[in-house]
């Protein structure tokens, strides 16, 4: 048995009461997740709401399009111009990584209003991001069309999920800066 500690002190490791937190936020994360996985999949593909969401992330993106170049028409969820054309479609809806960061944000040991802070600019952020994406991919594909491709498929996606870890560590770092501002220097 390790040394007996003086009567009256307090242990160097406190014993925890009831499940781990980190255990708890992952399987929370996990059941989150595949039910987001689930909806998107099982109902939303097929849906008129999904399909109008789409139109809308098309509607959105001509209209930042139209801001930069000429000759932008939308058609439903397609997207027309002079440089080239781009079609919403399932995956370019930022749906999944939305639902990833709002998995991650409300499994997180957070009060309930930091979460929903969090999640509104969270997902703002990824949202306006996923425009950038489908901005780029537009001048990418009338500009560079080779390049097309890897970068709807490679670079963007990496870039898109690499946000979402951004976004989350500067949500958990501000959620959790009373634990780090309570801690003495070099702890």
């Amino acid at each position: 048995m390790p040394e007996q500690e003086a009567a009256g002190d307090a242990p160097a490791h406190p014993q925890r009461r009831g499940p781990d937190p980190w255990l708890r936020f992952a399987l929370t994360f996990g059941v989150l997740a595949l039910l987001s996985e689930l909806i998107y999949y099982g109902f939303a593909l097929e849906s008129a709401v999904f399909q109008l969401y789409l139109e809308t992330l098309a509607r959105i993106s001509g209209a930042i399009l139209s801001h930069l170049t000429g000759g932008i028409a939308v058609r439903g969820s397609l997207i027309t111009g002079e440089l080239f054309s781009v079609e919403i479609a399932e995956g370019c809806d930022a749906y999944r990584i939305c639902a990833l960061l709002a998995a991650a944000m409300l499994s997180f040991p957070a009060p309930w209003r930091a979460r929903l802070v969090g999640l509104f600019f969270g997902l703002l952020a990824l949202n306006l991001l996923n425009f950038v994406r489908i901005v780029g991919l537009y001048f990418i594909g009338g500009l560079y069309y080779d390049e097309f491709h890897r970068a709807h498929v490679i670079y963007f996606p990496i870039f898109l999920i690499a946000m979402t870890v951004g976004v989350w560590i500067v949500w958990v770092r501000w959620v959790t800066r009373d634990d780090y501002d309570s801690q003495p220097a070099g702890a």
